[in-house]
């Protein structure tokens, strides 16, 4: 919905997925009806005024506590690196901003926690990425797993490989905005777990519930890496996989890995066995994560007489932020993401990119890189719909 005056809104970092998404998408007419930006923020100063200018956005900043002190805003987008999005989500909630956070929301359990108690003691709007409820073929699967369509389900299998972030194109070039150090990456905190299984785990958990046990296994193949001639020396596992069992007694492997990715298996995928039937996500929107076409197998198994399958293919227009326009740029879950927050904030709603299953996946990744360092297996404490925690 549109309103008399756009929401103003500050971006804080200004890196490759800024470059790529948010700020292209926020440019276009009706985004700019609804979100207008007035600040950027970028530690590197060059980056930050060369964004404002080139996006026509009338401030820029290097420090967060400048923009929130210098600035009139409604909202706050933090793009930082995973590493830093507690310290900024928390100043802008302190402030008493809406945010809307990147994924992975924090670092640690304990962040997410206290991110969400800010939230309700100031009050305010909270999105968290990425928000995979605000697109149809989501619920779709939901209902038909809930429904019994599969029976009882017994294992599920999802997966995200093959990605380096020293290899985007937007850091192979010179200057502020075309060599975006990487580093970060690879770095404790962030890594393969919570920067791009978190899309296979957010998936997982919207379709089948919150997690009760996580365990796993990880590797460190390449403890180097090198960009733009200098050695990045690699603090987290490379390879990981996770074992999941649900509250439903399901059980799930979800792998995350920075090695050459499956010609068969779509990135971001998932695949849903039970006792009468399998559904199986055959096709995913590469530049949006979403899934876009799964099938449904009845039957089949030793016990149950074979019933046929349908397919379900849904188009990313099916979700109303996504006009034509907004499909021909990069990584458009992000403008889902935050029209999300803004007509939440509007509508004086919760958001549906909850802070709580985000806080949830932050705890399975947290809990399986305790599982990978101690070979123990680890119970989770949170779910997704859970009353919130008091501050630790």
């Amino acid at each position: 919905m549109s309103t008399a005056q756009p929401l103003r809104a500050a971006l804080v970092g200004c890196g490759s997925v800024a470059q790529r998404g948010v700020l292209p998408h926020l440019s276009l007419e009706d985004a700019r009806q609804r979100v207008q930006l007035v600040a950027v923020v970028d530690t590197v100063a060059a980056r930050a005024a060369q964004s404002a200018q080139a996006w026509g956005v009338p401030a820029w900043f290097t420090d967060i506590d400048a923009m929130l002190a210098g600035s009139d805003v409604d909202l706050v987008l933090v793009t930082t690196p995973i590493q830093q999005h507690f310290d900024h989500a928390m100043r802008a909630i302190e402030a008493g901003k809406h945010v809307y956070v990147q994924k992975a929301m924090t670092t640690t359990l304990a962040e997410a926690n206290d991110l969400l108690v800010a939230r309700d003691r100031m009050g305010i709007k909270l999105a968290a990425a990425p928000g995979f409820d605000l697109f149809p073929s989501t619920g779709k699967m939901r209902n038909l797993v809930q429904g019994g369509a599969l029976g009882r389900v017994a294992v599920a299998y999802t997966y995200t490989l093959g990605f380096g972030h020293e290899y985007e194109p937007i850091r192979k070039e010179q200057g502020a905005l075309n060599a975006i150090d990487p580093t970060w990456y690879y770095r404790a905190g962030a890594g393969p777990l919570p920067d791009v299984t978190v899309y296979a785990l957010q998936l997982a958990t919207s379709v089948l519930g919150s997690v009760r046990k996580v365990t796993g296994l990880g590797n460190k193949l390449l403890p180097q890496r090198t960009w733009r001639g200098e050695t990045i020396d690699i603090e987290v596992e490379d390879n990981n996989v996770v074992l999941l069992e649900f509250s439903s007694g399901a059980l799930a492997v979800a792998v995350g890995a920075d090695c050459v990715g499956s010609g068969m298996n779509p990135w971001g995928g998932l695949g849903i066995y039970g006792t009468h039937g399998a559904l199986e996500v055959t096709e995913v929107d590469g530049a949006s994560g979403y899934p876009t076409r799964f099938s449904v197998r009845r039957g089949g198994s030793w016990s149950v007489a074979g019933g046929g399958a349908t397919e379900t293919a849904i188009a990313l227009t099916d979700c109303p932020y996504l006009t034509p326009e907004h499909l021909q740029l990069e990584e458009p879950h992000l403008y889902v993401d935050i029209m999300e927050l803004a007509d939440a904030i509007v509508e004086d709603r919760p958001c549906r990119a909850t802070g709580e299953q985000a806080r949830h996946v932050v705890e399975i990744v947290e809990a399986a890189r305790r599982a990978i360092a101690s070979g123990e297996t680890q119970l989770l404490t949170t779910t997704i719909g859970e009353p919130q925690p008091k501050s630790t």
